[in-house]
């Protein structure tokens, strides 16, 4: 089995008009078509106000509205389902990637068709010119994973490594990592860093993350999306290790 992991923009309208068309036309065609593990991230917040920093970093433009994934015997087969994705956006950009599951979501675990607790923030990454490719997906695995865990109140933390585009010249992303963080950490840095109450926890915590990402992280190329996660479908023997 492999990951097909699609970045898109999506078209001129409301993220919630997105992911119900989605739910009720896409979703049982895909998984009619060999789609395992179908999932989609969709911004489809009500209120838009008050979204901390991280929601503004942006390399793209215009910037990504989310991610739709799924898993498939093998990505040599994917081109029905990519003809069932297309009609629903407006830009599509697809890799096969290699996920690690860091932390799985214990807490909050997901239902079919319903948000996941809190929200799911996406990170698109990009290789700084500074550094070759092994030597950052080394920092970002050995150095980077632990404090990402140990400095921010995430309860998913998934890591995708493309392994190459199914396309010519697309965006070069390099990984995308989703992590769920509780409903407070959308607007609250010191909730996002598991520090409420807690200043001296909340500095500490900031100015490690802030240290680790700016050893394989260049600011200029990195997209960060707020995003609602929807799991939409699983065979039990794929799901994720509990």
């Amino acid at each position: 089995m492999e990951k097909l992991l699609y970045v898109y923009w999506r078209r001129n309208e409301p993220g919630e008009t997105l992911r119900r068309r989605f739910i009720s036309e896409a979703k049982p065609r895909l998984v009619a078509a060999g789609a395992e593990r179908l999932q989609i991230n969709v911004d489809d917040f009500t209120d838009l106000s008050g979204r901390i920093e991280n929601f503004k970093l942006q390399s793209m433009t215009p910037k990504p509205d989310g991610i739709v994934s799924f898993w498939l015997a093998s990505a040599y087969r994917r081109a029905p389902l990519e003809k069932l994705l297309a009609p629903h956006f407006a830009r599509l950009a697809g890799y096969v990637v290699a996920e690690s599951t860091i932390l799985p979501n214990r807490a909050h675990p997901s239902r079919e068709d319903e948000r996941t607790e809190g929200f799911s923030q996406v990170s698109i990454l990009q290789v700084p010119p500074r550094l070759e490719l092994d030597v950052w997906r080394r920092i970002w695995f050995t150095q980077h994973t632990k404090i990402g865990i140990e400095t921010q109140a995430n309860f998913r933390y998934v890591q995708n490594v493309v392994v190459m585009p199914l396309e010519e010249d697309l965006p070069p992303f390099r990984g995308i990592v989703e992590e769920c963080f509780p409903s407070a950490a959308l607007r609250d840095l010191r909730a996002f860093y598991g520090a409420v109450g807690d200043e001296t926890k909340f500095r500490k915590n900031v100015a490690l993350m802030m240290e680790s990402c700016a050893r394989f992280i260049d600011m200029d190329r990195i997209d960060v999306l707020a995003t609602s996660e929807y799991m939409l479908y699983s065979r039990p023997e794929i799901e994720a290790p509990a």
